[in-house]
């Protein structure tokens, strides 16, 4: 038997899209390509002591409380001088990890973060394939685009279109989708109907029922959100998913509304989507590719400065949801919605199925294959 080549996946948690990302093209290569390749998902960006960990620790906290200033930051950066000098400055510390990261030598490295492929080319021998996974939808910083990368993977046509106007060669350009867990693929396959899967949740079978989502952070919006739907006249079941904000799944418990259903850091996404008619979400690409794969329209409530004010536009552009940026805005637009005749939702349904692709995560592990042959 021959010895299972080994990949080495790039990514950093500014979010939870990187690794998610990473995550689920690892899981696709081992479902597609039993025992032919080993993957290493390395975040080099975790340590403290460099300054791109000191960089990352901050990406949180100012998201979170100060967008504006994430906003400002990213634009005044997005020119290419600027993307060179601060790859470069971020880089020093970078370099040592990456250089460790590389021993034993793999067979390909494939980057899911926009500064970390640029570190990676400065020391990594030319024979080995380097590939760009985009998670960004449809705007992204100009740090993604790699134009020495061998191969830049693409999830819309308008980031294919986008690499394209800035430089990169159209036979380096794959386009595939956004990246979801295989685990999804899966849960929709055996997917029957919103009762059964409600009953397997304990959940009530025939309520209509929003599922809000504060990202892998939890953010502090959701419970307002959470609130105003449990306060308005109408007969929800709200799922308020918290991720790994602790504090704030305990306040939301706290407040005791009716009809409210809190979780942390869940690994059943999949299966409470698939219980959901709605999802209400901050504009991140991964919970957008989630939620329309599983027939979600979406409500928005709001976006990052920067890459996922496209997102926003595209949405809404393309009827796949609204954005509602306060409470009342959400109350207005759940309300619009469960008033709708049921042809014309299950309509909604079908358009976001039909923007989705769930396999997405299975083309790119197609692609890293045969580029580590």
């Amino acid at each position: 038997m021959s010895v299972p080549k080994r990949l080495l996946f790039l990514f950093s948690d500014t979010g939870a899209g990187h690794r998610a990302a990473a995550e689920a093209v690892a899981a696709a290569l081992q479902l597609r390509y039993p025992n032919r390749f080993t993957v290493e998902c390395f975040d080099p960006m975790a340590d403290q002591r460099v300054v791109a960990g000191r960089l990352t620790a901050l990406y949180g906290p100012i998201t979170r409380h100060v967008p504006v200033l994430w906003g400002l930051a990213y634009n005044l950066t997005n020119v290419q001088p600027t993307v060179r000098l601060f790859q470069h400055a971020i880089g020093r510390g970078l370099r040592r990890k990456l250089r460790r990261a590389l021993e034993p030598g793999p067979a390909l490295v494939a980057s899911f973060h926009p500064l970390l492929n640029h570190v990676a080319a400065d020391v990594m021998p030319d024979a080995v394939p380097r590939v760009t996974v985009i998670t960004d939808w449809i705007d992204f910083h100009r740090a993604w685009t790699d134009l020495n990368a061998d191969c830049i993977i693409c999830p819309s046509q308008s980031a294919y279109d986008l690499c394209r106007r800035r430089g990169v060669p159209a036979d380096r350009l794959v386009l595939a989708g956004l990246p979801i867990h295989p685990r999804f693929s899966d849960a929709i396959r055996h997917f029957t109907d919103k009762t059964s899967m409600r009953l397997r949740l304990r959940l009530r079978p025939h309520a209509p029922t929003v599922l809000l989502t504060g990202g892998g952070d939890g953010t502090e919006p959701l419970r307002k959100y959470a609130a105003a739907l449990a306060r308005s006249p109408l007969d929800v079941q709200v799922l308020a998913v918290c991720g790994r904000n602790r504090a704030l799944a305990q306040r939301i418990r706290e407040d005791n509304h009716a009809g409210v259903h809190v979780f942390g850091f869940v690994d059943n996404m999949p299966e409470l989507l698939l219980a959901a008619d709605l999802l209400g979400t901050r504009a991140g690409p991964g919970m957008i590719a989630e939620g329309l794969a599983c027939g979600c329209p979406l409500l928005l409530t709001g976006y990052l400065p920067g890459q996922e004010a496209g997102n926003v536009r595209e949405v809404t552009r393309r009827k796949l949801g609204r954005y509602v940026p306060r409470p009342r805005d959400l109350v207005e637009a759940v309300t619009t919605w469960f008033g709708k005749p049921e042809s014309e939702r299950m309509d909604d349904a079908r358009r976001a199925r039909a923007a989705a692709d769930p396999a997405a995560a299975f083309q790119i592990a197609d692609v890293l294959k045969r580029m580590s042959d």
